[in-house]
C-alpha cells in the first residue's frame, strides 16, 4: 500500500470512530429511556443511531453488529409500545437478522448470542399477531435454537438459559394449537427448558422464570389430558406428575418471595388454582393440607399471603375443599 494510501485508510478508520462513537452514546441514551418505560422516546434515539451507523460499511463485523443491534432495540420498543407497531417491529428484526447471519458467528460469543434472540423475539411477534403465524413462530424459534447449539463461543450458563427460554417458548406456542401431537411436542420442549435451568433457578432469578414458565406450560398440558382422560391405570402417574409440577412450582415461588422477589405471584396464582383442583378431583384428602401449605406466612412472607393474587386463588379453592374439611377450617 502507497503512503497516501495508509493515510487514508487512517483517516478513514478515524472518520468511523468520529461517527459510530456519538451513536454508541446515542444508543445507551435510548436503551435507558426504554428501560424506564419511555419507549416513544427511545425509539426517537434509536432512529438517530441507524442514520449513523447506516454510514458505516456493514462489511466490517463490528459494524454489522451494531447497526443490527440498534435493529433489535427499535424492534423492542416497537413491541412494547402496542400490537399496531407488530408489523413495523417485525420489518426491524428482519433488518437485523439480515445483518446478524452473515456475521463470523465462532468470531464473537455476542453474535451468535443476539443472532439467536432476534429470532426468538421475532417468534413472539409473529404469536402474538392476529391471527398468529404460529408456523413461522415455531420456525423462528427453530432456528433460535439451533444457532444457540453450535454457539460454542458463548458462556456456557448464558447459553444455557437462552436455549431453556428458547424451548419454554417454543412450548408454549405449541400449545396453544391444542392437538395431541402439538401437547406432545410442546410438552418434550417444556421438559428440555426445565432441565436446561434446574440447576441455576435456586441461585438465579431469570432462570427461575422461565423455570417457572415451563412449569407452567406443562401443567395447562396436564390439565388438558386429565380433562379428557377416562379412568384407567395410569391415570395416576399423570395426577401425581401434575400435582408435583405445582407443588415444586409453589415452592420455588415462596423461596424467592422470602429472599425479597415478588413478581412471581401471578404465575404462583395459576400453579395454587390448578394444583388444587388436580388435587380437589383425584386427591381431595390431601387438598385441606396443600391449602394450609401455600397459605402459612412462615414458609413465604405475610405480603405473598396477603397479596391480592394469592388470596383471590385461595377464595375459590376454598369452594373446592370437602364440606367437613370447610366447617372446620
Amino acid at each position: 500500500m502507497t503512503e497516501a494510501g495508509r493515510r487514508m485508510t487512517v483517516l478513514d478508520q478515524r472518520e468511523m470512530e468520529a461517527t459510530d462513537a456519538p451513536a454508541s452514546l446515542l444508543m445507551q441514551e435510548g436503551i435507558r429511556l426504554a428501560q424506564s418505560g419511555n419507549d416513544a422516546d427511545a425509539l426517537l434515539y434509536f432512529d438517530r443511531v441507524l442514520k449513523l451507523r447506516r454510514s458505516l460499511p456493514t462489511d466490517v463485523p463490528m459494524h454489522a453488529y451494531g447497526l443490527a443491534a440498534c435493529w433489535l432495540n427499535r424492534a423492542e420498543a416497537l413491541m412494547r409500545i402496542g400490537s399496531e407497531h407488530h408489523e413495523l417491529a417485525l420489518r426491524a428484526y428482519d433488518e437485523a437478522l439480515a445483518l446478524l447471519r452473515p456475521l463470523p458467528l465462532g468470531d464473537d460469543a455476542r453474535f451468535p448470542g443476539r443472532l439467536a434472540i432476534g429470532h426468538q423475539n421475532r417468534a413472539l411477534v409473529l404469536a402474538a399477531q392476529n391471527p398468529p403465524a404460529t408456523a413461522d413462530a415455531i420456525a423462528a424459534l427453530v432456528d433460535a435454537i439451533a444457532v444457540l447449539d453450535h454457539a460454542e463461543a458463548m458462556d456456557a450458563t448464558e447459553r444455557q438459559y437462552l436455549l431453556a427460554v428458547a424451548w419454554m417458548n417454543l412450548a408454549n406456542i405449541q400449545a396453544t394449537e391444542n392437538t395431541i401431537e402439538s401437547d406432545l411436542e410442546a410438552r418434550e420442549a417444556a421438559r428440555r427448558s426445565l432441565a436446561l435451568v434446574k440447576a441455576h433457578e435456586h441461585e438465579h432469578a431469570a432462570a427461575a422464570e422461565a423455570g417457572l414458565k415451563a412449569r407452567h406450560v406443562l401443567c395447562h398440558i396436564a390439565a388438558r389430558r386429565l380433562s379428557v382422560q377416562a379412568e384407567r391405570e395410569n391415570s395416576m402417574a399423570d395426577v401425581h406428575d401434575a400435582t408435583d409440577l405445582a407443588d415444586d412450582g409453589l415452592e420455588l415461588v415462596r423461596e424467592w418471595e422470602r429472599c425479597g422477589v415478588d413478581r412471581f405471584r401471578s404465575l404462583a396464582s395459576d400453579l395454587f388454582r390448578f394444583g388444587a383442583r388436580v388435587y380437589a378431583h383425584y386427591q381431595p384428602h390431601f387438598l385441606t393440607e396443600f391449602l394450609r401449605e401455600q397459605m402459612d406466612p412462615r414458609q413465604s412472607t405475610d405480603s405473598y399471603v396477603q397479596s391480592r393474587e394469592i388470596q383471590g386463588a385461595a377464595q375459590e379453592i376454598v369452594l373446592l375443599l370437602p364440606t367437613s374439611s370447610s366447617q372446620n377450617e
